[in-house]
Order: C-alpha cells, then sequence, then structure tokens
C-alpha cells in the first residue's frame, strides 16, 4: 500500500522523538515533559458550541448569551488543568516479568503510586495487545497492576511503549503518556508433546541404568563360587543339572540425561526445540538430573527450577539474534 512507507517513517520518527525525550527507565514520574494534551471529540463539539453561542450572543446584543459563552470556555479552561493534574505527579514503578511459551501470555507486574499526595482517577492502562485497564487512586497512595501480553514468537520479549490515558473529569480532553518500561520477559518455544527418543547411551526416561551387581532385580544365573551365600544358590536348577549355580541380582542407578540437538535429527527447528523443551519440563517435574546440548552450547547436568529455567532460556534464544 501506498501509504506504509509514510506510516514507517512517522513510526520511526516519533519512536526516536519520544526516545529522547522520555528513555527507557525503570520508574517513571509523569511531568509537563510526558504527558500530552489534547480536546476529545467531544471537547471539540462543545468548543463549537460555545462558539455558536458566543457569536449568537454578539448578534443580538444579549449579554446573558454572552455570559453563557464565556461560563463554557472557563469550564473548557478549567477542565484542562484538572485533566492534566490527573496524570502529573503520578509514579510508575516496573515490578517484575514472568516468561511464558509461545502462544501463551507473558505476565508484566507495575506499581502505581500517588505523588505529592495527590489523588488520581480514572486512569485507563494499555500497552500492545493486552487487555486495557483502569486504575484509580483516590483512598489509597499506590495500586498494583499486572497486564497479560499474548506472545507469539519465542525469544526476547520486550513490549513497545505502555501507554496512560484519563478523560477526567468531563471527557473534554484526552490527557496521555508513553512510558518505555525497561522489562522484558522470555518466551519459550511451545513444548510438542513426544515420545522420549531411547538412545544407546542413555536410560528410559526413569533415568535408570544397571549398575552391575546389586539386590533389586533378578538378572540371571552365573556358576557358583566360594563364598556365595547359600540364600543365593539356584536350588532348583541343581537338582535338574547337579550342577551349582548361584541367582545374579542387579541394581538400578540414577542416571543424568542428556537432551541433545540430534535427538530429533530431520525436523524443523522449531519442532526440534517444541519437543526439548516438552522433556526438560518432564524432566523437571519429576525431579530428575538432566543436561541439555545444543549446537555451540553445552548446560552440565543438574536438576530442580534453577536448570529448567536455564535450559528454557537457551531454547528460548537458540539461533536468534536478538539476545540480551
Amino acid at each position: 500500500m501506498p501509504g506504509n512507507p509514510l506510516r514507517r517513517w512517522y513510526r520511526h520518527w516519533s519512536d526516536q522523538w519520544l526516545r529522547r525525550r522520555a528513555p527507557r527507565c525503570r520508574r517513571a514520574v509523569l511531568d509537563q515533559r510526558r504527558i500530552f494534551i489534547l480536546p476529545t471529540r467531544n471537547g471539540l463539539y462543545f468548543l463549537l458550541m460555545a462558539l455558536a453561542i458566543f457569536l449568537g450572543g454578539i448578534n443580538y446584543g444579549n449579554s446573558l448569551i454572552l455570559g453563557t459563552a464565556f461560563l463554557l470556555i472557563s469550564l473548557f479552561m478549567v477542565s484542562i488543568l484538572h485533566t492534566f493534574a490527573n496524570l502529573s505527579g503520578l509514579v510508575l514503578e516496573a515490578g517484575r516479568a514472568e516468561s511464558a511459551f509461545a502462544g501463551e501470555e507473558a505476565a508484566f507486574s507495575l506499581r502505581l503510586r500517588a505523588g505529592s499526595g495527590r489523588g488520581h482517577e480514572a486512569v485507563r492502562l494499555s500497552w500492545g495487545r493486552a487487555l486495557p485497564q483502569f486504575v484509580d487512586l483516590i483512598d489509597r497512595p499506590e495500586a498494583g497492576v499486572t497486564l497479560l501480553l499474548p506472545v507469539t514468537r519465542r525469544g526476547y520479549y520486550r513490549p513497545r511503549r505502555l501507554k496512560l490515558e484519563t478523560w477526567f473529569p468531563l471527557g473534554l480532553l484526552r490527557a496521555w503518556s508513553w512510558i518505555d518500561l525497561d522489562m522484558a520477559a522470555y518466551v519459550y518455544p511451545a513444548p510438542i508433546a513426544c515420545a522420549y527418543p531411547q538412545r544407546l547411551d542413555a536410560g528410559g526416561p526413569e533415568g535408570e541404568l544397571l549398575a552391575g551387581e546389586g539386590s533389586d532385580d533378578f538378572d540371571g544365573l552365573r556358576r557358583y563360587r566360594p563364598g556365595d551365600s547359600p540364600r543365593q544358590i539356584a536350588w532348583r536348577h541343581y537338582a535338574r543339572s547337579g550342577e551349582l549355580h548361584s541367582k545374579q541380582f542387579v541394581a538400578r542407578r540414577s542416571a543424568a540425561h542428556w537432551l541433545e540437538w540430534e535427538m530429533f535429527a530431520g525436523l524443523p527447528v522449531e519442532q526440534r526445540l517444541g519437543r526439548l523443551c516438552y522433556w526438560v519440563r518432564q524432566l523437571s517435574e519429576r525431579n530428575q538430573r538432566y543436561g541439555l546440548r545444543l549446537p555451540g552450547l553445552e548446560l552440565a547436568p543438574e536438576q530442580g527450577r534453577e536448570q529448567e529455567r536455564r535450559c528454557l532460556e537457551a531454547l528460548a534464544l537458540y539461533g536468534l539474534a536478538d539476545q540480551p
């Protein structure tokens, strides 16, 4: 479309201008540099009506009509001050950003504080495709807000600017501010359920390997050796063959799993990542030790939530240039 290049240029120019005027931060105080205000559509109609009344008062020389026009203009001017003051002094602080899987919603927590003991009413927060929320700071000094932003692509997600706006008290003007909060979240690959790929150098998903001799499971017979316990002797076998054999048992021990890139050879990149992500979650839920091998990256076997976080972040950033 012909308008697309112009729209892109305007968006780039406005982003650069806002970045100079209100740079990225973790805490922002709304002041005259950050707040913009313009009449709404109803405000423009209100001004046109006041102008029409004023012209009618001049035309008929009616002081009562002129007084009504002046009253309406005064009301509009006072509304400018109140609408601006409803945002002025408001303090916005970045909170915690919770990671999510592709196709879900990442949670971003914010905290709003009233500045200089002033109340703030009907403040609307909107952030990307998140559902807007209204916040009132009338009888409380601060409030927490959590916005859920849909995420569709894996990687390191940094949302665009947060918009705060208000039409209080009469809806004749709209005051707004764009805040670039220093917040980001990891977007992990969408898990793809699959069977655990059996390999010669690893056990099954239960994480068990034979550990030589033990007392857990029967593994067969071996020739009797002096010193073997009579309880280990296979007496039934001796009765049939006349030869002494001892029962052999094996123990099992936990094995460290390696989740490797080549486990799902032949599949596209995103499908490989989704399957590895699924088994990272499964092994973590089972509290088993596992490591991760990707091209150019190896994470040693560990267990616990920290290992899960490290592996999921590595899968989220694999092959991407926009890393933190």
